[in-house]
């Protein structure tokens, strides 16, 4: 628990890192398993046509304390992961995490050009 970031919430005293709330990943590990789920590394022969045609491989969650946001973008071959340790539940955050990870995967884009 000592490599764990401590998360907040406005409201709640003390820390929410020992909560049992949602699960621990790195940033790193967000994006290797997401890639996997975009590269077809994952699925066997046929599966990737499947599963691609019902969901949509990304990452959007938050628990008290914590919000997380990952995507990939097919076009530069990137994955953006943002991982937040504080939340609200009234969307604020959310909207703001959602402008940020699109202007990362711009600046991206505009790199690769």
């Amino acid at each position: 628990m000592d490599d764990v970031m401590s998360g907040y919430y406005v409201g709640i005293e003390g820390d929410l890192k020992a909560n049992e709330n949602g699960m621990l990943a790195t940033a790193g590990d967000v994006g290797i398993f997401l890639r996997a789920l975009n590269d077809e590394s994952v699925f066997g022969e046929g599966e990737q046509e499947i599963y691609s045609s019902i969901y949509v491989y990304e990452h959007g969650g938050l628990v008290p304390g914590y919000q997380s946001l990952a995507k990939y973008y097919k076009v530069i071959d990137a994955v953006v992961v943002q991982l937040i340790n504080t939340t609200d539940f009234n969307g604020y955050e959310w909207n703001l995490s959602e402008i940020i990870i699109s202007r990362i995967a711009k600046i991206l884009k505009n790199e690769k050009i």
